[in-house]
């Protein structure tokens, strides 16, 4: 009893000292980065003059949007390749994630290299550092400047904003499918184990049954992030509705920025829709 009391005692402690260092540094951070919600205030005025536009420049205000048929068609198209580019990036990442998350994941490292002699564990060592390394480079650089690395590559145009989106999401997805495969039930593949079965029996008859409904939540979750992202590209000539968007935006035409701002929300918002549909159907 004397003991578990020691035990809570310290637990408590720790908790206590890691909201202390928490505080500190959200407050330290508050402050060095001259966060103030006093000059949102203050210049609330200044962004809802800009929304409104100048008189004296025709379609620089946000209201009404730009309704014109040839525009809107234009659009539409844009908004189309921007969707398809975001498929493409997410098979592509997929293909690259999946490896990847097998290799980070120290369980799953186990079933394909069994055993403890040195030659083993640095084998499965070197895999997961290598397999991690390449995964925080995808993730840790922005999809825009993997954009602009490609289309130094391959030109300006849609192949760009895919390899890109495909890196990038090929690092976040296999960062998210690793922390999966860890999470499952190990009794499952211990039973496949203890029979004789190799690993791709285990594989598929422990791991993938237990990750899929995780594995479908993340990559519908990615899928939308990407036509978010892909919606922006095309602010560096990477394809989509976003060169659109920039285009309109440096000439200050802000009646069809409105327009393609709607196109991007009804889109985002009918394809979360659409993912909320198939999650209830996996999970």
């Amino acid at each position: 009893m004397t003991y578990l009391k020691k035990e809570l005692k310290s637990f408590k402690l720790f908790n206590m000292v890691l909201i202390a260092i928490f505080l500190y540094i959200v407050t330290q951070s508050w402050f060095d980065t001259e966060m103030s919600f006093k000059a949102l205030f203050d210049g609330w005025g200044y962004m809802v003059s800009y929304m409104q536009g100048n008189p004296d420049i025709e379609g620089s205000s946000f209201f009404p949007p730009n309704i014109y048929k040839e525009d809107l068609v234009v659009y539409f198209l844009a908004m189309v390749e921007t969707v398809q580019m975001a498929v493409i990036a997410l098979l592509l990442s997929v293909i690259m994630a999946i490896p990847l998350s097998y290799i980070t994941s120290r369980n799953i490292l186990e079933l394909l290299i069994p055993g403890k002699s040195i030659y083993h564990v640095f084998t499965k060592s070197a895999l997961y550092t290598i397999g991690t390394l390449i995964a925080n480079i995808f993730r840790s650089v922005n999809e825009l400047v993997w954009a602009l690395i490609f289309v130094s590559a391959v030109g300006l145009g849609p192949m760009a904003g895919i390899l890109a989106l495909g890196v990038h999401t090929a690092g976040v997805l296999s960062k998210l499918l690793s922390e999966g495969n860890e999470a499952i039930d190990p009794a499952p593949v211990a039973a496949l184990s203890y029979s004789g079965a190799g690993f791709l029996k285990i594989l598929v008859y422990a791991v993938i049954p237990q990750t899929m409904p995780h594995f479908v939540s993340m990559v519908l979750y990615r899928f939308e992030s990407d036509v978010r992202s892909a919606s922006i590209l095309g602010f560096v000539g990477a394809g989509g509705i976003g060169f659109y968007l920039f285009d309109k935006l440096r000439s200050f035409e802000n009646g069809d920025v409105s327009t393609i701002l709607i196109f991007i929300i009804v889109t985002v918002w009918s394809l979360d829709k659409l993912s909320e549909m198939i999650r209830k159907k996996f999970i």
